[in-house]
């Protein structure tokens, strides 16, 4: 779609004049030809138009391994609809854009009009693991360019980083490329049983269609946003983590999970766990008594002793702990008495643990009705950008290897405690 003229840069088969005030005719079976050259592996270039009348330029034989080569003409009619669509939406775009570090080509890149937002599009139509397009996208997001991965075929990655599946036009006259997947909204469906659904009932992500075109001018404007679920959501028949969504169904989605927490922590039963206050300083001690608590059993000395507790100056005697015993974290009470052994020790007060509640897939833990922690979060859903204020909290792990895939993405300063072990930090 793009070559390298010597006097006039890059220019675009798509575009208005080629992008440099320069007509199709200057470059279009003309002789002498036009001295055109490859923008990726800088061999020659010839202008060409196919049956359909799509405006490209072709590589002259003998080109070396040149991934512009080895498109198909789908991965070029998507691209060419991409471009089209953000310059309908009133943004400067331009095809098989490389960044000026080389750390990234986009295939569409998209420049509002004031020049202070880009976001790039890619068609991707080939195979490629699901680590090798978070890291590419990772590339992106590290100069400060959004992006969204489009594909015509079903995926491994989609739905794991901001993407749709589209669909290509029919024969029929009006046909328009369609996105069939990765676009949603979210619906609270009532239910009557109150046993199963104590709050307004049941929150629902459906699949929402539109043309691509719609779509890309509702991203551009921030219409549509990229959205993390808090659990996958199966769209088509298929697992989501993450979904293209108005802003408004995203905050009803917030509200509805806060609620549904809210709901389950007022209905779930409550027990109470005294836990002692280890002495100042007593780190060996402390590792000892949660390594207790994380194998089920507890020491004598958790007890309340017979005789009275020398008072510790500027500390209080710590008071009753509610805490759930029973749900869907059935498996850990023995987690939540170390936590609490960890907080009272290092602040002398006791934490609450949001039972049934979810925070990058661990339990937040609260101090003072303010967040202080999570406990074993998913090291896959640790989203420091999503979530910034994760960097401020306390992350309690239960292993070595939870805590080591998490630090591989942490922001310096972030304290991740492996319980039961002596200056495990």
């Amino acid at each position: 779609m793009t070559a390298m003229h010597p006097e006039h840069g890059r220019i675009d088969a798509t575009a208005e004049g080629l992008g440099c005030n320069w007509s199709w005719s200057a470059v279009h079976r003309v002789r002498p030809r036009a001295p055109l050259a490859c923008p990726e592996c800088d061999h020659g270039l010839r202008a060409k138009v196919s049956r359909r009348g799509l405006r490209f330029f072709a590589h002259d034989p003998g080109s070396p391994t040149c991934g512009l080569a080895g498109e198909s003409m789908e991965h070029r009619l998507l691209k060419l609809e991409l471009v089209l669509a953000a310059r309908d939406a009133g943004w400067n775009a331009e095809l098989e854009v490389p960044a000026t570090s080389g750390r990234w080509r986009a295939d569409v890149l998209a420049t509002s009009p004031d020049g202070s937002r880009r976001m790039a599009w890619e068609a991707q139509l080939s195979p490629i693991t699901t680590d090798d397009i978070r890291q590419r996208t990772e590339r992106f997001a590290a100069d400060g360019v959004a992006l969204c991965w489009v594909a015509t075929r079903r995926h491994p990655w989609l739905g794991e980083v901001p993407s749709v599946r589209t669909r290509p036009p029919s024969d029929g006259p009006g046909s328009q490329w369609q996105v069939t997947e990765g676009l949603a909204r979210f619906e609270v469906e009532a239910c009557d049983d109150e046993r199963m659904c104590p709050g307004d009932g049941h929150g629902i992500w459906s699949e929402v269609q539109a043309s691509l075109r719609e779509f890309v001018a509702w991203s551009l404007s921030q219409r549509v946003i990229p959205y993390r679920l808090s659990r996958q959501a199966y769209l088509t028949g298929r697992p989501w983590a993450q979904v293209w969504t108005a802003s408004q169904y995203a905050a009803a989605a917030e509200e509805f999970s806060r609620a549904a927490e809210r709901d389950q922590w007022l209905s779930s039963p409550r027990g109470t766990v005294r836990v002692m206050v280890p002495q100042r300083g007593d780190a060996g001690n402390f590792a000892r008594q949660a390594a207790r608590l994380l194998a089920g059993t507890q020491p004598a000395a958790h007890r309340p002793p017979a005789r009275r507790a020398p008072k510790l100056a500027g500390r209080r005697r710590t008071p009753a702990v509610p805490m759930p015993e029973t749900g869907p974290d059935e498996g850990r009470p023995h987690l939540y008495d170390a936590v609490s052994v960890w907080v009272q020790a290092k602040t002398g007060s006791a934490p609450q643990i949001r039972h049934g509640s979810h925070l990058a897939g661990g339990s937040p833990v609260y101090l003072g009705g303010k967040p202080y922690g999570v406990l074993c979060p998913d090291p896959e859903q640790m989203d420091w950008r999503r979530w910034p204020g994760l960097k401020d909290l306390v992350v309690f792990t239960t292993t070595c290897d939870e805590r080591n895939r998490i630090a591989a993405t942490a922001p310096n300063g972030v304290l991740i405690v492996i319980l039961g072990q002596s200056g495990g930090t």
